[in-house]
């Protein structure tokens, strides 16, 4: 059913339907209109403004439902909002966006950037396996700390430097070189509680 109704002096057209929910066009007043639909206590569903082309849907609760497909395209950009947590899920894998929070669950995850920038107050890592290649590496820490079982490390040429002190502590200690040992100090000290033991062919003392 279609009827014009009249307020201030301006005609609106208004179709309802047997549910009550009910269409109205309406004009600005600037020679332009839009049409919305409204529920049957007047309460605002749909709005499209075709001047400036956005159509806006209002509801409490909205549902799309694609039996196969569902696209969304923008030609400029995508926003998502919600007050209590954003959901994305496809099989097993899962997003979860929770305020001050971001959720991933996936049995395997794949990255591909030509950088990547991690900002945290705290960062964690839990693995079996960490494998790490690159061409460069470089850490800068204020302190660092590792606690291993075993540690193995395999490299061509390694240089050390250290300011001030660099203490090693070990239940025993052994240093196996296939060439030459040196050891250069300004002062040298080797000092064994128990017994202490020099064994070579020739051995020289300036």
């Amino acid at each position: 059913m279609r009827d014009l109704v009249k307020q201030g002096g301006k005609e609106r057209a208004r179709a309802a339907v047997p549910s009550g929910v009910w269409l109205e066009e309406r004009a600005d007043g600037c020679g332009s209109s839009r049409v919305e639909v409204r529920a049957p206590d007047g309460a605002l569903l749909a709005e499209y403004r075709p001047a400036e082309g956005v159509l806006r849907l209002s509801a409490p609760r909205v549902e799309i439902d694609a039996a196969e497909d569902l696209r969304l395209s923008a030609g400029r950009s995508v926003r998502v909002d919600a007050p209590r947590g954003v959901t994305l899920r496809s099989g097993d894998t899962n997003v979860a966006l929770r305020p001050g929070a971001l959720g991933l669950l996936a049995e395997e995850l794949d990255a591909s950037a030509s950088r990547i920038t991690w900002t945290a107050k705290t960062m964690r890592v839990a693995a079996d396996t960490i494998e790490t290649e690159a061409r460069r590496l470089t850490q800068r820490v204020a302190e660092m700390e590792t606690q291993a079982q075993q540690i193995v490390e395999r490299c061509r040429e390694s240089f050390r430097e250290v300011e001030e002190l660099a203490q090693t502590r070990a239940g025993r200690l052994r240093l196996v070189a296939e060439d030459t040992l040196r050891a250069l100090g300004r002062r040298t000290l080797f000092k064994a509680r128990e017994d202490m033991q020099l064994r070579g062919e020739r051995i020289y003392l300036d």
